[in-house]
């Protein structure tokens, strides 16, 4: 068969190729990102096809390589979830019986504003152990009085006064531990004072709201017995949304925190929610090899949904220097990814060049290494002279060390 008719055969061919495995073999993001293999002999070998005309038939486009301002725009894989530092998920303070709920599911609740009341018998007893230590402080109080009264007459005791002081301050530490219980319940100074002035006794026990926000999440059933442990209600400030992020190890040379950030996901019909990072994950994960990455986003429309799925797009800054080449002149000849750059005005001759990628520029890569400018490396049916560099260096182990063994 003539090197001609190869070729053809391989072009008419390169639309079945350019499958998902093929595509993912050309561009897939962890070998676009790894240097070329210390051992590979690649860049010393050359292409010859026979005659131009054979170079015509298959099609060749070319693209000259050249400096340019690139844009390091990374775009990865992203969750919408609710802002951790404005969730809450609430829960009675003590057992009890749900009476009433105030709040219904999505209705949005001023801070400090009641959600539920509980009927709990411990805050009835926590009251009357309130309004108890407050009686006997007084008591003590007016007995130490006329104790120290007593003494100054010189009818009194010095044992006597002595004692009656211990019993206040035991009976003021009682009284601080009961104020105490009850701030632990939830009763803020206003309602500790008022439950002593008017002697209150009540058992019902509001959950109150933490901060402003919109009920997300709505467990309670009137009459149903809760504790401390069972979630009643979870409340969200949606105003601002986390975008978790799913970055790759490359990434980490040139993501900071502080950098823009745009979510983007056809749930929300072309509209974009923007932001910045604001956490970057110190470990990765161990199976996929990738590490978490938050950013918070404007979302006072609201259009923001926890575990929406979408897009984020880093804006990574830019370089005003950098060497671009088009994602379809590079190839993986299995140990390096390479550009058949052309050596000759006829277009028989091309010589593959090693590459070392930098940042996904989206329709092309920055080239770090292999490339030095002014190169035209061909595009369009780059793919035919991978086939070709394989057949011609099968067997004689183009490299030394493969990085994938997939």
């Amino acid at each position: 068969m003539t090197q001609e008719r190869r070729l053809l055969l391989a072009l008419g061919l390169t639309a079945l190729l350019a499958s998902p495995l093929a595509a993912a073999e050309a561009g897939a993001p962890r070998r676009a990102q790894l240097p070329p293999a210390s051992g590979c002999r690649v860049s010393a070998t050359t292409i010859s096809l026979s005659s131009p005309a054979v170079s015509r038939a298959a099609g060749f486009e070319y693209s000259a390589i050249e400096r340019q301002s690139l844009a390091r725009e990374l775009v990865r894989n992203a969750e919408i979830a609710y802002d951790a530092d404005r969730y809450a998920r609430l829960s009675s303070r003590a057992p009890g019986v749900v009476v009433e709920v105030r709040a219904e599911l999505g209705r949005r609740v001023e801070a400090g504003e009641p959600i539920a009341l509980v009927d709990s018998s411990a805050l009835g007893s926590a009251k009357a152990d309130l309004l108890q230590a407050a009686e006997l402080v007084s008591l003590w109080e007016a007995n130490a009085e006329r104790e120290a009264a007593l003494v100054e007459k010189g009818v009194g005791t010095q044992r006597a006064l002595l004692e009656s002081r211990t019993k206040l301050s035991e009976a003021r530490i009682a009284l601080s531990r009961a104020r105490q219980r009850l701030r632990n319940l939830g009763l803020a100074e206003a309602e500790l004072e008022r439950a002593e002035r008017t002697r209150d006794t009540g058992s019902l026990l509001p959950i109150k709201a933490p901060f402003a926000g919109t009920l997300v999440e709505r467990n309670a059933v009137i009459g149903e017995t809760v504790d401390e442990r069972v979630v009643l209600f979870a409340l969200a400030d949606t105003s601002t949304a986390w975008a978790m992020i799913d970055l790759r190890e490359s990434d980490l040379a040139v993501v900071r925190t502080g950098q823009a950030v745009a979510f983007r996901s056809p749930a929300l019909g072309g509209r974009v929610a923007r932001g910045a990072l604001t956490w970057i994950s110190t470990e990765l994960d161990r199976k996929t090899r990738t590490l978490k990455a938050r950013a918070e986003l404007d979302n006072a429309d609201g259009l923001l949904k926890a575990f929406l799925f979408g897009t984020a797009t880093i804006s990574a800054g830019r370089s005003d220097t950098a060497l671009f080449v088009p994602k379809s002149a590079v190839q993986w000849e299995g140990c390096c990814n390479v550009a058949f750059v052309r050596a000759d005005e006829e277009g028989t001759v091309f010589r593959p060049a090693r590459l070392a990628l930098g940042f996904d520029a989206g329709d092309g890569y920055e080239v770090i290494a292999g490339l030095s400018g002014g190169e035209r490396v061909v595009t369009t049916g780059s793919f035919i002279l991978k086939n070709e560099l394989l057949k011609d260096s099968m067997g004689a182990g183009c490299c030394e060390v493969d990085h994938l063994s997939e």
